[in-house]
């Protein structure tokens, strides 16, 4: 599917805009929580800012597998430069690089507690989040952060991802462009299975 007028495509397509840093904004949340004192005014806290918290998880995870689905769309244009790549010409540090998702994969145990704690609800963990997450643990230590990510031809994907049709990336182009648009990163799902059939 190359196509060689293209001459460059972008490091994110817009998925960062809808999408935060998950660990500084819980810390954030968890200490407007943990700044009441009795346990009546702190469930009240959770039980407000609950909606938010999971909404912020799962689109964490979208994010993450919005990554993964571009990366498979952009190495199938052939050689292409990659522009906006913030992480280019850094040092790759691997405790750095895994910190944040391996907090993502925690927390999920942690939300399932609290919501258990303070409200009484079961948050239910679904494989399918932690299975994104841990692919993404791969990818992002496969390219060393990214830190000598210049061309597509750079990027190394899961090892358990399969090619496409161009039918199928068109598919997967397209969902990109429609969550990009609606910020309802997780419905990156339903295109999944086109990349990976596990």
């Amino acid at each position: 599917m190359a196509q060689t007028a293209l001459k460059s495509v972008k490091f994110d397509p817009g998925f960062a805009q809808h999408t935060t840093i998950l660990s500084i904004n819980l810390e954030y949340i968890y200490s407007k929580i943990n700044s009441f004192k009795n346990f009546g005014q702190k469930k009240t806290s959770f039980k407000f800012n609950y909606n938010q918290i999971t909404r912020m998880v799962e689109n964490n995870v979208g994010f993450c597998l919005g990554s993964l689905l571009w990366a498979v769309y952009i190495k199938s244009l052939g050689d292409v430069n990659i522009e906006g790549n913030p992480c280019y010409g850094d040092t790759f540090d691997k405790d750095e690089t895994c910190g944040e998702i391996d907090f993502s994969i925690k927390y999920f145990e942690q939300l399932k507690k609290d919501a258990k704690y303070y409200l009484g609800q079961n948050y239910e963990v679904k494989p399918l989040y932690i299975t994104i997450l841990n692919l993404y643990k791969e990818f992002l230590l496969e390219n060393k952060n990214f830190v000598s990510t210049k061309t597509t031809n750079d990027i190394v994907l899961p090892k358990d991802f399969v090619v496409p049709s161009d039918s199928d990336l068109k598919k997967i182009n397209s969902k990109i462009e429609d969550v990009i648009k609606s910020g309802n990163l997780l419905d990156l799902t339903e295109v999944l299975n086109l990349v990976y059939a596990k």
